[in-house]
């Protein structure tokens, strides 16, 4: 009896398997004939120059490789800079790989990358890019021709890569609007030689502001000629008031005469950032205090730079030192000229994002 119950179960389990198979074609070896064709390899990413902000000096770079071959893919070595930084040897798809993976820490300067890919038959196949990995500052916004960020005790201006003469002792410090930032001492401030900063007859200066009242009176950034007292070229950005309010003023010469904006009030006591914007036109010039419009002032003729050969940040300097308008202690971050009369649209885009929309 249990010899009949051993063949009833085989048989059940042969049934079983016939029936789970049942509609299945079974596996047929394909050739998949001569190896006739090279390899191809291309390095996807990166494709060309890498810019980074100019406070980093390092990255991390993404690198993607697509290796494919008619056959089969026999390995793939990535080369940087004359050294094997990945090698590959095992495929899911023999006939196709992309690969991504991040290279730590490359260091800003020339490099150049290397794939290298060899099929089963021995044949090979190669592609190479040689990129710049760069830190240097890009305008963002059209007609931007100076910018002083205060990046880390440094003065450099970074649209020409020049610094400025330091008269007396400024400095820069910690808690700036954004990283570090100027701050002013008695009888001190920054000059930079015009060269072909102002040309036209239009332009524009931005800057973050947290304002010192004392003194009551001082001048933020000034170009004028080399006669005292003469007001009727260049221009004179200042503030003026008591320990409770400042004002931020401009005077605007045209050449037979001078304009004078009255601004608007800064809250002296609130210790808050403050974004400043002065723009000429032809007609008029504007003062903006975050973003708003606070004045505007019609010009009998445009703007006249006649003999008008340093920019100071920071004080009256030679120029304006008169009534009072020395040196600022107050803090200036993210400095920025245009040789163009920004918009509300451009200023508008200045200002920080609402964080709560």
């Amino acid at each position: 009896m249990k010899t009949i119950n051993k063949y009833i179960i085989a048989i059940a389990a042969m049934l079983m398997m016939v029936s789970c198979y049942d509609g299945i074609d079974p596996i047929t070896e394909v050739d998949p004939g001569s190896d006739l064709e090279d390899p191809t390899a291309q390095i996807v990413s990166p494709n060309g120059d890498v810019l980074i902000p100019f406070t980093d000096t390092e990255l991390n770079l993404d690198i993607e490789v697509l290796v494919e071959d008619d056959i089969e893919i026999n390995n793939v070595t990535v080369i940087l800079d004359g050294n094997t930084i990945q090698t590959f040897d095992s495929f899911l798809d023999y006939r196709i790989f992309m690969e991504a993976f991040q290279y730590e820490n490359l260091q800003l300067g020339s490099h150049t990358i290397v794939v290298e890919a060899t099929d089963t038959s021995g044949k090979t196949a190669t592609d190479s890019l040689t990129f710049s990995l760069d830190n240097t500052y890009l305008p963002t916004i059209e007609g931007e021709i100076f910018y002083m960020p205060f990046f880390e005790g440094l003065y450099t201006e970074l649209i020409s890569e020049s610094d400025p003469t330091v008269v007396g002792s400024p400095s820069i410090v910690s808690g700036g609007y954004s990283g570090s930032a100027y701050e002013g001492a008695t009888d001190s401030y920054l000059t930079f030689p015009l060269d072909d900063l102002f040309e036209a007859n239009t332009f524009s200066a931005t800057f973050w502001y947290k304002v010192n009242s004392a003194p009551d009176r001082a001048g933020i950034l000034v170009v004028g000629n080399d006669v005292p007292e003469n007001r009727n070229q260049g221009f004179r950005l200042f503030r003026e008031g008591s320990d409770a309010e400042q004002t931020i003023k401009a005077n605007i010469g045209v050449g037979d005469g001078e304009s004078w904006n009255d601004g608007g009030a800064i809250d002296a006591t609130a210790g808050d950032w403050v974004h400043v914007a002065l723009t000429v036109s032809a007609t008029e010039s504007k003062i903006y205090l975050n973003g708003v419009l606070q004045n505007t002032t019609e010009l009998s003729s445009s703007i006249d730079w006649t003999g008008c050969t340093d920019l100071t940040i920071g004080s009256g300097g030679e120029t304006f030192s008169y009534w009072g308008h020395e040196s600022d202690s107050s803090l200036i971050d993210e400095l920025k000229l245009f040789n163009t009369a920004l918009s509300q649209a451009d200023i508008d885009a200045m200002q920080p994002e609402d964080e709560d929309e």
